[in-house]
């Protein structure tokens, strides 16, 4: 799919799961799609388990995507570590909702997202930059101004 259509971005209540919090966004290829998004318990079921153990220079923080896009769900998940990296896996799922599957990795495929998911990216970028590393710390007021910002609209 070469031709580019705007895509609708929301963000939703943060995710805890395993040790971390993680900002959450929809991002839907047609607005009607928000209705499917899940539940946070449903959610957070899901997402536990492609967590794994914290490492040393986690920071507990990070976001991760649902994208149901018009060729299939995709979630992506990025979390903050050693002060200025982002870890960032993609997985893919026919059915990001109810499917029996889970999430399959895209690894094998050496996908690292998609154009719409890029924009949020950047601004979860932009974010932590300016709430976390212009402050030098990882602190309870860094965490609620980073958790604060939240990008919704149309990409």
């Amino acid at each position: 799919m070469l031709a580019y259509a705007p895509r609708l971005v929301r963000p939703f209540p943060p995710l805890s799961a395993g040790h971390r919090t993680l900002k959450t966004y929809g991002i839907f290829a047609t607005p009607d799609l928000e209705e499917a998004f899940p539940p946070q318990d449903r959610l957070g079921s899901r997402v536990r388990p492609l967590l794994g153990e914290p490492e040393p220079a986690d920071h507990g923080l990070g976001f991760l995507m649902l994208h149901f896009g018009a060729d299939g769900h995709y979630l992506a998940l990025s979390e903050w570590f050693g002060g200025n990296m982002l870890r960032h896996r993609v997985y893919r799922s026919d059915d990001a909702i109810h499917g029996s599957n889970g999430f399959v990795p895209m690894v094998p495929r050496d996908v690292m997202t998609c154009v719409w998911e890029l924009e949020v990216m950047k601004f979860e970028r932009d974010a932590w930059v300016r709430t976390v590393m212009t402050r030098d710390a990882v602190d309870e007021d860094a965490v609620e101004a980073y958790l604060g910002m939240r990008l919704t609209g149309w990409v």
